[in-house]
C-alpha cells in the first residue's frame, strides 16, 4: 500500500476496504500465521519477514508480498522451512 492511500485509509477508518485490499489483508494474515506456526512466534515470524531470506535470493519475504508470484514463492518457502528443507 501505498504511503498515500495509508493516510486516506488512516483519516477514513470507517471506510470498508475494497475487495482487493481484503484479499491481499487476509493473504498476509495467512502468511502470519504460518510463519508464526514455522517459527514459533509473532515477534519472530515479524522479524523474519523483514530480513533478507537466503532461500529467497537474499529478498526480504515482506517485499515480495507485493505481488502474486511473490505471495506464492513466500508461502512455498514458509512449506519449505516447516519440512527442514532450507535452500
Amino acid at each position: 500500500m501505498s504511503l498515500r492511500t495509508f493516510q486516506r485509509r488512516k483519516d477514513a477508518p470507517d471506510k470498508p476496504l475494497s475487495q482487493e485490499q481484503s484479499g491481499r489483508t487476509w493473504k498476509f494474515a495467512e502468511i502470519l500465521a504460518k510463519a508464526t506456526e514455522v517459527f514459533g512466534s509473532q515477534e519472530e515470524a515479524e522479524q523474519w519477514l523483514e530480513r533478507p531470506a537466503i532461500g529467497l535470493d537474499q529478498r526480504r519475504p515482506i517485499d515480495l508480498l507485493a505481488t502474486p508470484a511473490g505471495v506464492e514463492l513466500v508461502e512455498q518457502y514458509l512449506t519449505r522451512l516447516a519440512y527442514g528443507v532450507y535452500a
